[in-house]
């Protein structure tokens, strides 16, 4: 542990926001657009009408793509935070086709237009002062602070209950003769999932690294990791190990609609729910990743397909657009490689906070050690774990946020080389770290820099 030291801020300290609420009409006949604000934030981007996946929402743009030559309107609702008295919009556009907004401004409406068609961006700003009056915000939803990690029941080998390889030997390579799909070397070789023993280690190192639970990927009735799931929930009943299911559908070697992802969630938490799977206002968690990469109608059908089956779920959604807010209970970042730069990292988080306090729903974030793909299956996504300044600078910039869970990404994706379980190249050295990290998080001890 010598020369590695962690700065966390209390978890517990709220900070306000003040947000205004804004009516936008937008029409356009250009192929694509990009409406950014250059201080003001989208918090939530609500009532899009017509439904179409072409128009997206970040925290400080809107994006809208569509085929040449198709005119749209849309009637948007945005909640935007970090308003200042005077507020610049810049638009971007194809080189066809022309952009009008149009919103209240005083007693009369104020339209903006641009049909510029000289270049490949076509770039026009407009000086505004965004209407509305500014209304403070400052609670959020109750939550007792909880440590959780995503862990992975997807790898097999020939000698354990799986009887072959999986996982290990993806994109062509050979774990017979050591080499495994993977940037380090778990300390326990090259594990099988479905094995109860390696189940209920994982579980004894999860505890004493202060991990109040699991978020188990689960690929559906058909996959490895589904089978071993009913070994894993009898362990962590053994042992008095609370979990969670998450479902990466985006992630599904096939296709599903919203009602076949419907009835999968519904058949997973028949097979798996018991006493100690996590639950908020009763019921059960489960964790949609990647949902922003599926339609807006996806996940309202899927939802909506639960609740009229009678399966009442408290949704956690991974996303990054505004416009998702209002479908979730919550939002979470499972890992914020992609927008890994500093100042990326502050503004989605900071968005995740804002939803939070205006909509009174739960948000949760990461933490996690590095990144390293490039030898499972020649990936070019490299994060260094630096000796773990890597992990404190990313705790730093969380906890200072006040998520109200942490999740640590992850226990066990080898693949991607951010696991916290013990391995060859690191030994413990992460576990203690995440040890420190949950203690610090709950308030137990207090650790400076």
């Amino acid at each position: 542990m010598r020369g590695v030291f962690l700065f966390l801020v209390s978890p517990f300290f709220l900070f306000p926001f003040s947000f205004k609420k804004v009516n936008l009409h937008m029409e356009s006949s250009s192929d694509w657009v990009v409406i950014r604000f250059s201080k003001a934030r989208i918090a939530l981007c609500d009532n899009i009408r017509p439904e179409y996946p072409g128009l997206r929402c970040l925290p400080h743009a809107i994006l809208l793509n569509q085929p040449r030559g198709k005119s749209s309107r849309f009637n948007l609702t945005l909640y935007l935070y970090d308003v200042p008295e005077g507020e610049k919009i810049i638009t971007e556009k194809g080189y066809e086709g022309r952009l009008i907004l149009r919103f209240a401004e005083g007693d009369g409406e104020r339209r903006l237009e641009n049909a510029l068609h000289r270049d490949a961006f076509n770039r026009k700003d407009f000086e505004v002062n965004l209407p509305g009056r500014q209304e403070e915000a400052a609670g959020r939803f109750p939550l007792s602070p909880r440590v959780l990690s995503f862990y992975y029941l997807w790898y097999g080998n020939p000698s354990g209950p799986s009887g072959r390889w999986y996982h290990w030997d993806l994109c062509g390579h050979r774990p017979e003769l050591g080499d495994l799909a993977s940037s380090h070397t778990p300390l326990l070789g090259a594990y099988d999932s479905k094995d109860p023993q390696t189940i209920a280690r994982h579980i004894e190192w999860a505890k004493a690294a202060g991990l109040d639970g699991f978020v188990v990927a689960c690929f559906g009735p058909s996959s490895a990791s589904w089978k071993a799931l009913y070994t894993f929930v009898r362990v962590a009943e053994t042992l008095g190990f609370p979990y969670a299911l998450s479902f990466p559908f985006p992630d599904y070697p096939y296709q599903v609609s919203s009602g076949e992802a419907a009835a999968i969630v519904e058949r997973a938490l028949k097979e798996f729910y018991g006493p100690l799977y996590i639950r908020i206002e009763g019921k059960p968690v489960v964790f949609f990743y990647a949902a922003h990469q599926m339609p807006r109608t996806f996940w309202r059908g899927l939802l909506g397909e639960l609740h009229r089956r009678g399966v009442e779920v408290f949704s956690m959604g991974n996303f990054l657009d505004p416009s998702y807010g209002e479908i979730f209970h919550g939002v979470y970042f499972y890992l914020p490689v992609f927008f890994s730069a500093t100042d990326l990292q502050s503004e989605f988080f900071r968005w995740a906070r804002a939803l939070g306090v205006l909509l009174k729903k739960p948000y949760f974030y990461p933490v996690f050690p590095g990144f390293d793909n490039r030898r499972a299956c020649k990936g070019s996504l490299y994060i260094p774990r630096r000796n773990g300044r890597t992990l404190q600078d990313l705790v730093a910039s969380v906890i200072s946020r006040s998520p109200q869970w942490l999740l640590a990404s992850t226990f066990n994706e080898w693949h991607e080389g951010t696991e916290f379980e013990p391995s060859e190249e690191f030994g413990f050295f992460y576990l203690h770290l995440l040890s420190l990290i949950s203690r610090e998080f709950r308030g137990n001890e207090q650790i400076h820099r």
